[in-house]
């Protein structure tokens, strides 16, 4: 049987913040002790390459699902596994199947396209992962306030937008213990 998929939705450019940049390695870090697999999107830079490069100080378990237009940089990669997809729509498809558990970084259009393709394809049954999202400094505020607002104007069921929301490290850490199936009992042997 294979360990859990973990999804981290990021982007491909570097923060300017280096709080934020020590954060997500304690992250990385938490889900390769953990014990789960990292997904990725195949992209060695940014925030990608960062959570990739830190999880693999401690777990090679990284599985890529990279679409074919980027198949120049499969050599410059590090993983254990890799699915080749069409494209964009077939990475996103796969996410979904492939990893138990997502977890929404800080990014650009990218990273809320992933997000909102996740809240758009759970909201259809298409698929019942965890979603957690990581609102570092409230950066993810405006983007909640605009979804709240078609809530309000009907063009959105809430039960949409059934994701839980963590300004912590620590609490996020929790939230992926918990989906992965520890329970105190388990964290406390693994000291």
């Amino acid at each position: 049987m294979r360990k859990k998929r973990i999804f981290m939705a990021c982007g491909m450019k570097m923060p300017k913040d280096e709080e934020l940049i020590e954060n997500l390695k304690k992250i990385a870090k938490h889900v390769a002790i953990t014990g789960w697999t990292i997904a990725q999107g195949g992209s060695s830079t940014g925030i990608m390459g960062l959570m990739v490069d830190e999880f693999a100080k401690y777990s090679n378990d990284i599985f890529m699902i990279v679409p074919k237009k980027f198949r120049k940089d499969i050599p410059g990669l590090n993983f254990k596994e890799l699915m080749l997809v069409e494209d964009e729509a077939g990475r996103l498809v796969n996410i979904c199947r492939q990893c138990e558990t997502v977890v929404v970084l800080p990014g650009g259009s990218g990273t809320i396209e992933e997000f909102m393709y996740l809240i758009e394809t759970k909201k259809y049954f298409e698929h019942n992962r965890e979603i957690f999202v990581y609102n570092y400094n409230g950066f993810f505020n405006d983007l909640f306030a605009q979804l709240k607002k078609c809530v309000e104007h009907g063009f959105l069921d809430k039960g949409a937008l059934s994701f839980e929301v963590t300004d912590s490290v620590g609490q996020l850490c929790s939230l992926i213990d918990k989906a992965y199936g520890f329970v105190e009992e388990d964290k406390k042997r693994k000291k």
